[in-house]
């Protein structure tokens, strides 16, 4: 795991100076060593350097008057020698990769590529695997590569550069291409370090970010520099680097296999989930699991306790408010499991001293507010151990959010109407329905279409309405135009947009942003391609029964724990939002959202804000999913923009 940067301007100089700031502003998600490799395109033997500083970096870029900038910061864990150390080279200096992310199985692909004749320099490292797979199969090598990563090549003989991202979007991966070069990064933070970079918000993706509470690959908030969308991959042609395309390297078509029995398929299904955790478990420094007491996370720590033969860390977080509490059943698994089990509870005093902290770690705004309880949960477990495994994407594969139960029941009966009774039936009460009246959310899902539907739960049509008439462009919503069509059941269908869309652009981004803050790497064995395939080559019926999904696991744990422990009700992992915005966060709410001249009064009339607050303060709606949007904007803002200069000088990055 790392942060990675580069630059690549054919035939113009880089500037060192701008080059060493962007890749020290990731130091977080590398502490223990940086990598550079710079040269000229046209030149041979570009130099790499190990933990420069950045008078030599500017030397060495002086004496060969360079045009590309390769940087890594390294967080080891596998091949812990300096022989690792990225960016990473084949044997005749002409091709080279950046690399964040682990590739799990590089111990067959290293011995398929030995046979093919390529030499290996280092004993194990994952990353000289794509270096010699980029030589033997090109972009191919993507088919065969089992991980997470956001990796970029520079083949020198071809004068290209191939950037891509892993299938889920555990790693991110940003990027500025135009006329006169590329440059790409982990972090949009790194980019804004570069003066070419006008680091303005874009009004589109405020827009974005009003409706959804992300911003949806491939946009960012600032205009110009681009976000790989997960499961695609780039050539550029560093001749012509502006008129490079994305394209989508995966997908996954749901079609059930006639020929297999149920009972094959739940064996299958079983092996290559505990295939798919030991895989994550190779590590060359200690490991760990995140254990919320769900039942994600305790089907990983399950598998988990099963593969190796010493206790195993986990870790959770509990709160004081017992509403929101899940730690009773953290410890009820652990003691089941004999895990070293750690905890730690936590107040609203401590989460409230974070959330300041939570606004900054994203570069861009970003509204999920189990973002703060991760970034504990995340520096709880890096005071023990390098790498914890986590329970993220059971729900997405196998059903098991409540909104699938309630869109399956909808569509039931609404999608088997003709479109016209439906608008006509819906739209009149629509339009009379008061917006802060019960059922009115209910309601505004009673529309034709899964995909229609889908929209509705993850935009937020109310709040965009309420935006100046100027802060709004002509908007072109991103969400629709992303998602691929892969077949199947209604059911199958919401969970290929969770897939494509809340996987990459919520639930990834919180967990990489927050566990690279804490140096922390986290690993997800339920967001395994492999996994997901075989999925999408079973029944629905195998995994969601029409109320309740998650099928597997049930039926897998409620021998080993109970059906009290398996059945209860799904909790997840929320914070109190509405009795901090009327209490404790009462007044800091109106300080941010009602501040003259802010960014939340540019985009919207300050009597449309004072309406949200006063009717959520004074118990007229709950309205605290929308203020955390809002006030998580304004955070973001004053934290990443008005606070912390886009631009600092090499001595302040170091």
């Amino acid at each position: 795991m790392c942060g990675i940067f580069g630059q690549i301007t054919p035939g113009r100089p880089i500037d060192p100076v701008c080059c060493y700031g962007a890749i020290q502003s990731m130091k977080h998600r590398g502490p223990d060593g940086l990598g550079v490799a710079l040269g000229r395109l046209s030149a041979s033997s570009p130099a790499f350097l190990r933990d420069p500083d950045v008078g030599r970096i500017q030397g060495h870029s002086q004496r060969a008057a360079a045009d590309f900038f390769l940087g890594h910061r390294r967080l080891a864990i596998i091949d812990l020698a300096e022989a690792a150390y990225q960016p990473m080279t084949n044997e005749d200096g002409t091709v080279w990769v950046v690399f964040n992310g682990e590739i799990y199985n590089h111990e067959s692909l290293r011995q398929t590529l030995s046979a093919a004749g390529h030499r290996f320099q280092t004993d194990h490292s994952d990353t000289e695997v794509l270096v010699h797979g980029y030589e033997q199969w090109g972009e191919t090598l993507l088919e065969r590569l089992r991980g997470m990563f956001g990796l970029a090549i520079l083949d020198l003989r071809q004068r290209t550069l191939f950037l891509a991202r892993d299938r889920f979007g555990e790693k991110p991966l940003y990027y500025r291409a135009d006329s006169q070069g590329i440059s790409f990064a982990s972090e949009l933070k790194a980019l804004c370090r570069l003066p070419e970079v006008d680091c303005t918000p874009s009004r589109q993706a405020l827009v974005d970010y009003v409706s959804h509470g992300f911003i949806p690959a491939p946009r960012t908030v600032f205009d110009g520099v681009g976000k790989l969308p997960a499961a695609h991959c780039m050539i550029v042609k560093l001749d012509r680097p502006g008129e490079s395309v994305p394209r989508r390297y995966w997908s996954l078509r749901y079609e059930a296999d006639p020929e297999q029995s149920e009972t094959e398929w739940q064996e299958q299904f079983q092996e290559e989930l505990g295939r798919s955790v030991r895989l994550r478990l190779m590590s060359d420094v200690p490991l760990g699991v995140f254990l919320s007491g769900g039942l994600d996370s305790t089907m990983v720590a399950t598998c988990v306790s099963r593969s190796v033969s010493e206790p195993v860390r986990s870790f959770s977080i509990g709160f004081s408010e017992p509403r929101y509490d899940e730690s009773p059943w953290a410890e009820q698994a652990a003691r089941h499991l004999k895990l070293r089990h750690r905890q730690r509870i936590i107040t609203p005093t401590d989460l409230l001293a974070e959330i300041d902290t939570v606004a900054g770690i994203f570069d861009e705004p970003f509204a999920d507010s189990s973002a703060v309880p991760t970034y504990l949960v995340a520096k709880l477990a890096r005071e023990e151990v390098t790498v914890a495994l986590s329970g993220d994407g059971g729900d997405e594969m196998l059903a098991g959010y409540r909104r699938y139960a309630m869109m399956h029941r909808i569509g039931q009966w609404i999608d088997r109407l003709p479109r016209g009774v439906t608008r006509a039936v819906v739209g009149p009460w629509r339009s009379i329905w008061p917006e802060h009246v019960r059922g009115r959310a209910f309601l505004d899902l009673l529309v034709p279409g899964i995909e229609s539907r889908y929209r509705r739960v993850f935009s937020d049509d109310t709040l965009r309405g309420k935006m100046r008439p100027e802060a709004v462009p002509e908007w072109d919503c991103l969400l629709q135009s992303s998602w691929s069509a892969e077949g199947g059941e209604p059911v199958d269908r919401w969970c290929s947009m969770d897939r494509q869309l809340y996987i990459p652009e919520d639930l990834m981004v919180k967990a990489d942003r927050t566990s690279m803050y804490a140096s922390l790497e986290v690993r997800a064995p339920l967001l395994d391609h492999k996994l997901f395939e075989l999925v999408a080559r079973a029944p629905v019926s195998t995994r969601f029964d029409g109320r309740v999904g998650k099928l597997p696991f049930r039926d897998a744990l409620r021998g080993e724990f109970g059906r009290e422990f398996v059945d209860r009700p799904k909790q997840g992992f929320s914070v109190p939002l509405g009795r901090w915005f009327r209490q404790e966060l009462r007044e800091p709410l109106r300080a941010a959202l009602l501040r003259p001249n802010g960014i939340v009064d540019s985009l919207f009339p300050p009597q449309a804000v004072r309406q949200l607050v006063d009717g959520h303060q004074n118990g007229t709606r709950d309205q605290s999913t929308r203020l955390w949007r809002l006030y998580m904007l304004a955070l973001w803002h004053q934290r990443v923009l008005e606070n912390s200069p886009a631009r600092v000088t090499a001595n302040a990055a170091a």
